[in-house]
C-alpha cells in the first residue's frame, strides 16, 4: 500500500514537471516564431527596395548629365575669357604679360577639353589616356629662349654701331664748323693779299672758285646734318617676332585632329547604337562637335588672316630698318671719307698758306735788297733790276698751279 502511494507521488511529480516544461517551450516557440515573422518582413522590404533600384535605368542619365556639365563648363569658362580678353585665343598657350586670370581660365579650358574628349573612349583603355596625354601634353612644354636673346643682341649691336656712325658724324661736323671759321679767316686774308699778285682779277676770282666749292661741301654737310637730326628718321623700332608662332600653330592643329577624332568616334558609335534614344543623343552630339569644327575653321581663317597681315608688315618694317642700317652704314664710310679728305686738305692749305707767308717775306727782303742795290749803283742796266721781280712772278705762278692742282684733288675725292 506504502508503494503504491509513493509511486502515486512520484507519477504525479513527473507529470507536472511534464505540463511545466511544455507551457515554457510552447511561449519559447512562440516568441521565435514573431521574430522569424519580423525577420521576414524585413526581407521582403530590402528585396522590393533592391527590384527598384535595379529597374531604374542610371547609366544613361549620368553620363548625358555628366557631359551637359562638362559642355556648360567649357561654354561659361569662353565666355569668360572673351570678356576678359577679346582679341585671345584661349585654346592655345598664353604669353607671360598675359593676366593670372587668363591664363587660369585657359588651363582650365585645356583639362575641360580634356574631359570632354575622353567621354569618346571607354575609361582605362590606352585610347582613353592618349587622349589625355595629346591634349595635356603642350601645356608641360617650354619655349625656348636663345633665339630672342641672340635676335636682341643683334639688334643692340647694330643700335650701337648706328648711334657710333652718328657720333663720328657729330664730330665731323663739329671738326668742319672750326675748320670753317678758320677758312673765313684764311680767304680775307688771300683777298687782302690780292692787291700784291701780278693779275689781281684772276686771283680774285680763283677766290671766288674756291669758296664755292667750299660753300657747296658746306651745305651738304647741313643737309646730311637735318637728315640725321629728324627724329622720324633715326628713329627704329625694334620688332621681334614671337617665337611660339609656330608652337600655336602646332597646337591649333592638334585641337582640329582632336575634333576631327571625336567626330569618327561618334560616327562609329552611331553605326554600333541599336536603340533610337541612343541615335537620337549621338546625333545631337555629332551635330555640336560639327558646329564646332564650323567655329574653329572660320576662327582658323580668321587667325590665318591676321597672321599674314602681321608678316607682311613686319617683313616690310625689317626692310625698311635693313635699308635705314644700310643707308647708316653708306653715311659712316662716306664721313670717314669726308674726315680724311678734311684733314688733307687742311694739311695742304696749311702748307700752302705756309709757302705763301714765305714767299711774302721772300718777296720783302727782294725788294730792299733791290734798293739798297739801286741805291749803290745808280747806273746799272734796268734789266738787272727787272729779275728779282720776273722771279716773284715765276714763282707765283708755280703757287697758282699747285693750288690748282690742290683743287682739282680736293673735287676728286670729293666726287668718289
Amino acid at each position: 500500500m506504502l508503494v503504491s502511494n509513493t509511486l502515486l507521488i512520484i507519477a504525479a511529480e513527473l507529470y507536472l514537471l511534464l505540463v511545466i516544461g511544455m507551457l515554457v517551450l510552447f511561449l519559447y516557440s512562440r516568441k521565435q516564431k514573431k521574430l522569424v515573422e519580423r525577420q521576414q518582413k524585413k526581407l521582403l522590404d530590402l528585396i522590393k527596395e533592391v527590384r527598384s533600384v535595379s529597374s531604374t535605368p542610371i547609366k544613361p542619365i549620368t553620363e548625358k548629365g555628366y557631359k551637359f556639365h562638362i559642355n556648360q563648363q567649357l561654354e561659361s569658362t569662353q565666355f569668360r575669357f572673351q570678356a576678359s580678353a577679346p582679341a585671345g585665343d584661349i585654346s592655345s598657350s598664353q604669353p607671360i604679360e598675359s593676366t593670372l586670370e587668363q591664363r587660369v581660365l585657359a588651363l582650365r579650358y585645356a583639362f575641360l577639353r580634356a574631359e570632354e574628349l575622353s567621354t569618346t573612349e571607354d575609361p582605362g583603355t590606352d585610347k582613353y589616356w592618349s587622349i589625355f596625354n595629346q591634349t595635356l601634353e603642350p601645356l608641360l612644354q617650354t619655349s625656348p629662349d636663345s633665339n630672342p636673346n641672340e635676335e636682341l643682341e643683334t639688334y643692340k649691336k647694330r643700335v650701337e654701331n648706328l648711334e657710333k656712325f652718328k657720333k663720328l658724324f657729330f664730330d665731323l661736323e663739329a671738326q668742319w664748323n672750326a675748320a670753317q671759321n678758320k677758312s673765313e679767316n684764311y680767304h680775307a686774308q688771300l683777298l687782302a693779299m690780292s692787291d700784291q699778285m701780278a693779275d689781281p682779277e684772276a686771283y680774285q676770282i680763283m677766290l671766288q672758285n674756291y669758296q664755292g666749292n667750299f660753300a657747296d661741301f658746306s651745305q651738304s654737310i647741313k643737309n646730311t646734318s637735318s637728315f640725321a637730326s629728324d627724329p622720324d628718321k633715326k628713329t627704329i623700332n625694334i620688332i621681334r617676332q614671337d617665337p611660339r608662332a609656330a608652337e600655336e600653330i602646332m597646337k591649333l592643329r592638334n585641337v582640329a585632329a582632336d575634333q576631327y577624332r571625336v567626330i569618327n568616334n561618334l560616327q562609329r558609335k552611331l553605326e554600333e547604337a541599336t536603340s533610337d534614344e541612343q541615335k537620337a543623343m549621338i546625333i545631337h552630339e555629332l551635330e555640336q562637335q560639327l558646329q564646332r569644327q564650323i567655329r574653329f575653321v572660320q576662327e582658323s581663317d580668321t587667325c590665318v588672316q591676321l597672321l599674314e597681315e602681321e608678316l607682311n608688315q613686319a617683313n616690310e618694317r625689317l626692310a625698311a630698318q635693313e635699308q635705314l642700317i644700310d643707308d647708316g652704314q653708306k653715311l659712316g664710310e662716306e664721313n670717314s671719307q669726308i674726315k680724311n679728305t678734311l684733314h688733307n686738305f687742311t694739311l695742304e692749305s696749311c702748307d700752302l698758306l705756309a709757302n705763301l707767308e714765305s714767299l711774302e717775306l721772300e718777296n720783302t727782303r727782294l725788294k730792299e735788297q733791290l734798293q739798297n742795290t739801286t741805291a749803290r749803283e745808280p747806273k746799272i742796266e734796268t734789266s738787272s733790276a727787272v729779275t728779282p721781280n720776273t722771279q716773284d712772278q715765276q714763282t707765283i705762278a708755280t703757287l697758282q698751279k699747285q693750288y690748282a692742282e690742290l683743287e682739282e684733288r680736293y673735287l676728286a675725292l670729293k666726287m668718289k
